[in-house]
């Protein structure tokens, strides 16, 4: 196996060490992992960090991961008044994730009351970001899970029909250089 020598400042040792104790790998394996993040974004592919929130009835986990988003749908189903979206992600595995959201939908007179009074609470209160408090249980926005698949072919039946149509064609279309 060959040997490459890293010199590293002083300065910098702290960095290795909090590597290898994040990744739980030996030094070899992390910094090839780094290296590997690294050519992917810089190739230029439109890798990039992606940070997602999963979980359901306003108790979510946030989850990262290095990918590049390839396309989204989303279902009503009238009957329940229930909208599914659905988002791909490539990720620098090969592998592809899908962030699915549940959301249930409210008559328009309802939404734009609520808006409304959330505009109305972010004047008052100066907070622009999360102003406003849902009051009752069943009015909590939605569910959120990210599944992650190790092929385009295993999406069938996961994903709407057109949605698994469009990723075969952007896998099989031709990239332009121009």
């Amino acid at each position: 196996m060959p040997n490459k020598t890293i010199y590293v400042p002083d300065s910098d040792l702290q960095v290795f060490d909090h590597a290898q104790d994040v990744s739980g790998k030996n030094l070899s394996a992390t910094i090839v992992q780094a290296l590997r993040y690294f050519i992917k974004i810089g190739e230029g592919k439109g890798f990039e960090y992606v940070e997602i929130s999963e979980g359901e009835r306003g108790f979510y986990k946030r989850k990262r991961f290095i990918g590049r988003e390839l396309a989204s749908a989303c279902v009503t189903d009238d009957q329940s008044s229930l909208t599914t979206s659905y988002t791909v992600y490539e990720t620098v595995h090969g592998r592809f994730a899908v962030l699915i959201s549940e959301e249930k939908k409210i008559p328009l007179e309802q939404s734009l009351e609520r808006e409304l009074e959330r505009r109305i609470m972010e004047r008052i209160t100066g907070d622009y970001k999360n102003s406003f408090q849902y009051g009752k249980e069943e009015e909590v926005p939605d569910v959120r899970r990210l599944e992650v698949y190790n092929s385009l072919d295993l999406l069938s039946g996961h994903i709407p029909g057109d949605l698994f149509r469009t990723l075969h064609e952007i896998r099989d279309g031709e990239f332009l250089d121009i």
